[in-house]
């Protein structure tokens, strides 16, 4: 792909995701915003979408299911091909996933409010930004949006381990006007964490602040050659995936 072209174009829209990724590194912002590269679907990732799907599905449905099934079900059928490859050993995820969709449910019916919507994508232009913001939050109710997170390892404190999504949650909040919470589970623990008013605020004014240092990159930095050219390549972190790395080391040598 040719490097001669500005970083952003007219069609780039900022997101909780794409600034989380700038943060973590401006090459890897540049690789899956710039050259559209993308990592490709893992068990982890997948028991995440299946868990979130089962549990809008029991929410929804107009008689009592089985969340664990459709889980399971939801699982084995984003993830087939992957399960084809490990010709029949069964990925711990696969394992967890229905009692993970499970908690998840447990703690949004108790919630008691009206769901609103599920997985909507907003597109809005905000003061000081030339580029849109897009979001997509996961739940969405009367008077409060959760954001779900399966995870294998539950998290003692997230301002502290995972500063990344509660960035993410305060900016749906500050723009939906809302409170804002994340929910996470294991196979065996749940937890719903409300973002405090303060931090919410706090981060939301930092997530804005890195779209308009993404925003000035295009101004300072004529194409993707040059911005290559004075940004350190740093290619560690779970992000990186091996085809990613190599293109990208092609790059920068």
């Amino acid at each position: 792909m040719k490097i001669t072209k500005p970083i952003l174009d007219e069609e780039y829209r900022h997101s909780a995701s794409r600034g989380n990724d700038y943060i973590d590194s401006p090459a890897l912002w540049l690789m899956r915003n710039y050259f559209q590269l993308r990592s490709e679907l893992n068990y982890s990732m997948t028991m995440g979408n299946a868990s979130e799907h089962a549990a809008h599905v029991s929410l929804t449905a107009p008689k009592d299911i089985d969340v664990e099934v459709v889980a399971y079900n939801t699982f084995t059928t984003m993830a087939e091909d992957l399960l084809k490859d490990d010709m029949g050993v069964i990925p711990k995820q696969l394992e967890k996933v229905g009692k993970i969709a499970k908690n998840f449910t447990d703690v949004l019916k108790n919630i008691d409010q009206k769901l609103l919507n599920y997985n909507k994508k907003t597109i809005v232009k905000r003061k000081g930004l030339k580029q849109s913001i897009t979001y997509v939050p996961d739940f969405e109710f009367e008077d409060i949006i959760v954001d779900t997170k399966a995870t294998m390892a539950f998290p003692t404190d997230p301002y502290k381990t995972k500063i990344a999504h509660v960035r993410q949650a305060s900016l749906y909040g500050m723009l939906m006007n809302k409170r804002t919470a994340l929910l996470y589970a294991t196979d065996k623990k749940v937890g719903l964490f409300e973002i405090p008013p303060n931090i919410v605020e706090r981060e939301s004014t930092f997530m804005l602040d890195v779209f308009k240092k993404i925003e000035h990159n295009n101004k300072l930095f004529k194409d993707a050659k040059e911005f290559i050219k004075y940004t350190v390549l740093n290619t560690d972190g779970y992000k990186w995936d091996d085809e990613t790395r190599k293109i990208a080391y092609r790059y920068w040598s």
